[in-house]
């Protein structure tokens, strides 16, 4: 019986060994990360993160903050990594990717019914308009190669951004749907302003790890869990949870 129990004991303290916890930090994004009225984090991003490190035997933790502190908190290694960043070639400097995303957005031009603006898919139609971006987002490839040449006005927040639309001080703005939607619904606007198409860019959400922590390891299990995930279908369930479209690839 003693050594049973001492077997148990010793299995049991090296599993402590292994376990660590981890800290999460990202801006709030609905459906990729939110409080509900509780203060409790929630969100597709949360659900995936918080499941991986269960099967891992990891604790994690994640605070929501603005988007440009969480990702300084990653790029000087305050934190162990940030929910849902798209890709950019300056966030590849100092964050690893996860290997596939876990969900995709199409960014689109929104404007009042009543404007007059033109949009075929080329910024080109655009160099007499102002429009509204958002501090810290990535537009893609095509706006980063025309944004010297456009008007611009950035906000913090995506309200901020449909109300300078509402008062006239932007003639189109930029933003994702899933953003757009509460937003809309909570200015009571949606008989005032259209979505144009084509998208601009569809941009895919992933996790990112901060380069100045030892997380080598650690990023590895994590995307091997997610790539199970993924073949299982359960990433693309936890999606339509969130009423959320996502293809895996």
């Amino acid at each position: 019986m003693k050594h049973t129990v001492f077997a148990v004991l010793l299995i049991l303290s090296s599993f402590s060994c292994f376990a660590k916890s981890y800290y999460f930090v990202g801006s709030h994004f609905p459906a990729i990360l939110e409080q509900d009225q509780q203060g409790t984090v929630i969100g597709l991003g949360a659900d995936i993160a918080h499941e991986i490190c269960r099967r891992l035997g990891h604790e994690l933790v994640i605070d929501i903050m603005p988007l440009k502190r969480a990702l300084k908190m990653v790029e000087q290694g305050q934190a162990d990594a940030i929910i849902g960043p798209y890709k950019s070639i300056i966030r590849q400097q100092y964050m690893q990717f996860s290997d596939l995303p876990f969900y995709e957005d199409p960014i689109v031009l929104y404007t009042k019914k009543n404007n007059d603006v033109t949009w075929v898919g080329n910024f080109a139609s655009l160099r007499k308009d102002i429009i509204g971006t958002i501090r810290g987002w990535n537009y893609g490839p095509e706006f980063k190669r025309n944004e010297a040449n456009l008007s611009l006005s950035e906000v913090g927040n995506v309200r901020a951004s449909f109300l300078q639309l509402m008062h006239n001080r932007v003639d189109l703005i930029l933003t994702h749907p899933r953003a757009a939607k509460p937003v809309i619904d909570s200015l009571d606007i949606a008989d005032k302003v259209i979505m144009l198409s084509p998208p601009v860019t569809v941009n895919q959400g992933y996790y990112g790890f901060s380069k100045q922590r030892e997380l080598d390891e650690f990023i590895d299990a994590f995307n091997a869990e997610f790539q199970k995930m993924l073949i299982n279908g359960d990433i693309v369930e936890l999606n339509s949870k969130y009423g959320l479209n996502f293809v895996a690839h």
